[in-house]
């Protein structure tokens, strides 16, 4: 297969002046980032750099803002997307014509790279530019699940009127966003959740998503950002696919959410010390797979079993945070 960069390269206009929105994680079947590719195609035509959350080299952690800085090899400026600016600015813009987004995305509407693309295919709109939007296999490809954001609660992780889970490739959400943009499309695959067998490897496209599965069951636990007294393991290799506290029972929990239902997940006791009780979470079935039913069997169950003195009345918990990552604040209606 080749992914919609590698398309794009085949036919692009070497003398054209070009910027790239990306990060390290865009991988190549050649073992490429995308960076390195149009550095090699255009040369001193390649103008600049636009990094994302995290940042082009994907070594801040979430939520940390970065700067603009100059690349060390090319000597061309590496733009930040996630500080004082979250739209890349006519002064960015100037001089390019065209300006190519290529972003591992997850098809979930919380995690930023769905606004960070919106905000620069405005851009480019408004300042002339050119943008191409290219393809990558999606880890919850063709999936629907959650709340659809509501306006009144539009935000940095709730852009626009979406689903929790959308489950869209960057090309198909700029279509449906109705925003100018030129396609570019993979090559030599379906679309679809599996990751084909010849895709490039998987890298994190954030610092905890270190894998398709934590990937796919990331929208099911993320609201755990909102509830900071449960640890999500995120500094390990279990980020998003476990849930901890000093007061979970690993082995109760686990039973209690198998015999609750999971869709499409299993819980196992994850306990490895006597501070924290644990619960580590399967992917068994991604067809039956629902990460918002799972999200409100969780957060039902942890009620039931720990009462709401540990979640929302927690002097931790964040509800603001919550209906932000929901975009609506209905999601209260599950604990009523």
């Amino acid at each position: 297969m080749r992914v919609g960069i590698e398309a794009w390269l085949a036919t692009a206009n070497r003398h054209q002046r070009v910027a790239l929105l990306s990060h390290q994680a865009a991988l190549l079947s050649t073992g490429e980032t995308s960076a390195q590719a149009m550095y090699r195609h255009f040369g001193e035509n390649f103008k600049a750099l636009f990094g994302p959350e995290h940042g082009y080299f994907g070594r801040a952690a979430a939520g940390e803002e970065t700067i603009t800085d100059m690349h060390p090899s090319w000597g061309i400026p590496v733009y930040s997307l996630y500080g004082k600016d979250r739209k890349p600015t006519p002064e960015m813009l100037a001089g390019i014509d065209t300006l190519v987004i290529d972003l591992q995305d997850l098809g979930v509407r919380c995690y930023t790279y769905l606004a960070t693309l919106k905000l620069a295919l405005e851009a480019c709109q408004e300042n002339g530019v050119e943008c191409v939007v290219c393809e990558r296999p999606t880890p919850l490809y063709g999936m629907s699940s959650g709340p659809i954001a509501e306006p009144e609660h539009f935000s940095f992780v709730a852009p626009c009127a979406l689903p929790l889970v959308y489950g869209m490739t960057h090309p198909e959400v700029a279509q449906w966003l109705q925003l100018p943009h030129t396609a570019a499309c993979m090559e030599g695959c379906e679309r679809s959740a599996e990751r084909p067998l010849d895709a490039p490897e998987f890298l994190p496209p954030s610092p905890a998503i270190r894998s398709w599965e934590t990937a796919r069951i990331y929208p099911s636990t993320v609201f755990a950002e909102a509830l900071p007294q449960l640890d999500i393991g995120r500094a390990t290799p279990y980020a998003f696919r476990m849930l901890g506290a000093p007061w979970i029972k690993g082995q109760a929990l686990a039973e209690e959410l198998n015999t609750v239902g999971l869709p499409g997940l299993t819980a196992y006791d994850f306990t490895q010390s006597t501070a924290n009780g644990a619960v580590r979470f399967h992917l068994t079935d991604f067809n039956a797979y629902d990460p918002w039913q799972v999200t409100t069997r969780l957060l039902q169950t942890l009620q039931k079993c720990y009462g709401s003195e540990h979640l929302f009345d927690h002097p931790e918990a964040r509800p603001a945070w919550m209906t932000q990552l929901c975009g609506t604040d209905k999601w209260r209606d599950i604990l009523a």
